[in-house]
Order: structure tokens, then C-alpha cells, then sequence
């Protein structure tokens, strides 16, 4: 871009040097730079000495082969300029949006914009009530007004929809296989393999994959979470805001009389607890409550194998004297817990894939009447273990990596 020296100032109309062909060159000047303004015709009145006018005529005969370049291209070097900026930022802005179109900067932009509503709130509550009203606020953030009897709270499920979003999409790259065999309505059973070793993120993940990417449309799961889940601090009330219910015979028969979809993960807190050395071998069904629920409902039992979830806390080995002083079922020793603390909380960007088998209707083929024999139960519990085990072998067979998928 040209700097407004004295050559430029020499260029308006008052400038008293030059032939008549540098005059035309500063009349083109005049037309062509739209910076030329009043405080140029200032500077050329007062140039008026021969030493000015020399040195503009030189300054002159220096721009005329970029004049001419700049208007044998169609316009001015500086408005070339701009135009290769704005090139530039369209091309770059289309390259967002082929990010956005896999959902990073969306997941981004909303991720920022519920962390600054966050702190908003918190700011809030700081200056109208201090520290103490801040606590409160912090404890009751996003409440919606009304919860369901098992707490569930939609305004805090939308808040963190986008976090699960991130681990699903992004963190884990969860590819989903089946979905179609969970009914579009009315109740049904899902059964599945455990794992988490921390936390139940595969129950987290299997109702956010069937809520928004079942095709035909979107299926809200309640996850049923054992007892065990419950006695970590604060993790209770975090896991039925979301939508996850306190694993009992009573509250999943609630839930299906009100016609909706539960998952269970007969593996209870054996499962979430795994050593790494038994990932993917289930452990023995204690219970079997959900056959019995199956039969006297009628909901249809979907299997479903998930692999990858097994892996993302390998457990090495439990300390169970600090179990019992910290009063939670097992504390576990991983590769990276306790010895990076609570960085070592964080779960492994392993590939995870969840593959739903096709449905399996008991009641139809025995009848309600045979939830009341144990045996049959029993009998019935073992076929759906080994279903899921075998299409677990089948899943880990596809894979070739850990990570990759």
C-alpha cells in the first residue's frame, strides 16, 4: 500500500512542476486513489518550491509502471489486495465448514456458549447472595421446573447433550450397528454388556446413540444403573438428572407400564469393575429379573454387544482397604490412576462400536404364566448371555485395532 509521502501531495491539482504528460499521469492519480483527499491539496500547496516539485516528478516517473499494471489488471494494487484477502477468507471459512459439517465447530461453539451461560449464571448468583447463594446455584444450575419421579431434569440433559455428543462423535467414534431392532415406540427391554471402570459411560452412550441416531428416528432409553454407581460421591443425582434410573425390579416395571424402553446390564457392578485381563467375558448374569420382565410385560428383549468401552480404564488391580475407608465398592488402579490424579480420570479415545441384535419376544413364545418358573427363567437368562457373547467374539473378530476401530 503507498505511504502519503511528498511525491503524493504533489500529484493534486495545485502542483507546479512537471510536463504535460506527468499533469495527465497526476490527473489519473487523482481519479484513480480514493485516499486523495483534502489534506492532500494542503500538502500540495505547500509545495510549491522547485526541490517538491523535482522530487514529485521522480516519484511520479517511479509509479507509472505500477499505475499501468494496476489498470491493465482491472483496478488498483491495493484493491487487489483485498480481493486476494477476501479470497482467502472465503477459502478459509470453507474449510470450516467442511469441519462443520462432521460437527467440530458446531460441537465447539456449543460446548464455549454452555460453559460462558455457566459462569453467567454463577456471576449471577454471586452478586445477589455471595458465596453462599453462588453453592446453591452451582448445586440447582439448569433445573428445569418440573422432573419426573425417578429426577429426571430435561433442561440439564440439554445442557449436557453436547458434552456426549463430543465423547460420542468425536472422542470415542462410536459406529452404531442395528438400531433399527429398538422399537419406534412402546416398551422394550435392551440388554447389554458393562464396562466404564469409573463411570457408566456405555450406558450414557447407548441412549445417546439411540435418541439421535436411530434410523427413522430417535429413541429416548432409560438406563437401568446398579446400586453400586450410587455410593460415589455426588454421581447419583449427576446420573438421574440425565435420564438414568436406580436399577431395581420395581422401577424398571414402573417404566415399562408407562411404556418406555429400558436398558439393563445384568452384569451389575462385576461388570463396571472388570481387570483388563477379562474385558469382553461376560461376567455371570446374577439375576434373572430381566427375563421375568420380559415375560410378564411382554417387551420385546433386544440384545446388544458393546465393544471398545471395555477398554477405556484397563484396571490392573483394586485396593480394597481404601475401598472400605472411602466406603465405594472397589478402588481401582489403572495406568494412569491415581498415579496422575485426576487427570488420570480421563477415559482412552478407544474406537468404540455398539451392535444391537434383532429382537427376542419370550412372552410370545412362552407366555406370561412362565416368568413364575425359575428354570425356565434361568434357562432363559443363559440363551441371552451366550447371544450377547457370541456377538461380542463376532464384533472383537472385525476389529483390528484398539484404537482405530
Amino acid at each position: 500500500m503507498r505511504s502519503l509521502d511528498d511525491g503524493d501531495a504533489a500529484t493534486s491539482i495545485d502542483a507546479p512542476a512537471g510536463t504535460a504528460d506527468d499533469a495527465a499521469v497526476g490527473a489519473e492519480n487523482v481519479r484513480a486513489e480514493t485516499i486523495a483527499d483534502t489534506s492532500r491539496s494542503a500538502v500540495g500547496d505547500a509545495s510549491v518550491d522547485g526541490t517538491s516539485a523535482a522530487r514529485a516528478t521522480k516519484s511520479k516517473r517511479r509509479r507509472k509502471p505500477r499505475r499501468a499494471r494496476g489498470a491493465a489488471s482491472g483496478g488498483d494494487p491495493f484493491s487487489e489486495r483485498l480481493r486476494a484477502l477476501e479470497r482467502e477468507i472465503d477459502d478459509a471459512l470453507a474449510g470450516a465448514a467442511a469441519f462443520e459439517e462432521h460437527g467440530v465447530v458446531n460441537g465447539a461453539r456449543d460446548a464455549v456458549e454452555e460453559l460462558l451461560a455457566f459462569y453467567a449464571d454463577l456471576a449471577r448468583a454471586f452478586r445477589s447472595g455471595g458465596a453462599r447463594e453462588m453453592l446453591i446455584r452451582l448445586r440447582m444450575i439448569g433445573t428445569a421446573d418440573h422432573v419426573d419421579e425417578f429426577g429426571y431434569d430435561a433442561a440439564f440433559a440439554a445442557r449436557v447433550a453436547p458434552l456426549l455428543e463430543l465423547l460420542y462423535a468425536r472422542w470415542w467414534r462410536v459406529e452404531l450397528a442395528g438400531a433399527e431392532h429398538v422399537p419406534a415406540a412402546g416398551r422394550a427391554i435392551v440388554v447389554a454388556n458393562h464396562s466404564g471402570g469409573f463411570f457408566p459411560y456405555d450406558a450414557l452412550m447407548l441412549a445417546h446413540a439411540l435418541r439421535t441416531r436411530r434410523p427413522g428416528g430417535g429413541r429416548d432409553v432409560r438406563p437401568l444403573v446398579e446400586d453400586a454407581a450410587y455410593r460415589f460421591p455426588g454421581l447419583g443425582p449427576i446420573l438421574a438428572r440425565v435420564g438414568a434410573v436406580r436399577a431395581s425390579a420395581e422401577n424398571a416395571a414402573r417404566l415399562l407400564a408407562h411404556e418406555h424402553a429400558v436398558a439393563v446390564f445384568p452384569e451389575g457392578a462385576k461388570g463396571v469393575g472388570k481387570y483388563y485381563r477379562e474385558r469382553y467375558r461376560l461376567q455371570r448374569f446374577a439375576r434373572g429379573g430381566f427375563v421375568t420382565l420380559a415375560l410378564r410385560s411382554g417387551a420385546p428383549l433386544v440384545p446388544v454387544a458393546i465393544i471398545g468401552a471395555e477398554e477405556i480404564h484397563p484396571i490392573l488391580a483394586k485396593w480394597q482397604w481404601l475401598a472400605r475407608l472411602l466406603n465405594v465398592p472397589y478402588f481401582p488402579v489403572t495406568p494412569t490412576f491415581p498415579w496422575l490424579g485426576l487427570l488420570g480420570l480421563v477415559p482412552l479415545p478407544t474406537k468404540w462400536r455398539i451392535v444391537f441384535g434383532a429382537p427376542l419376544d419370550l412372552a410370545a413364545e412362552h407366555g406370561a404364566d412362565a416368568a413364575d418358573d425359575d428354570l425356565l427363567v434361568n434357562r432363559l437368562r443363559e440363551r441371552v448371555r451366550e447371544q450377547i457373547q457370541t456377538m461380542i467374539v463376532d464384533a472383537l473378530r472385525a476389529r483390528d485395532s484398539v484404537f482405530a476401530g
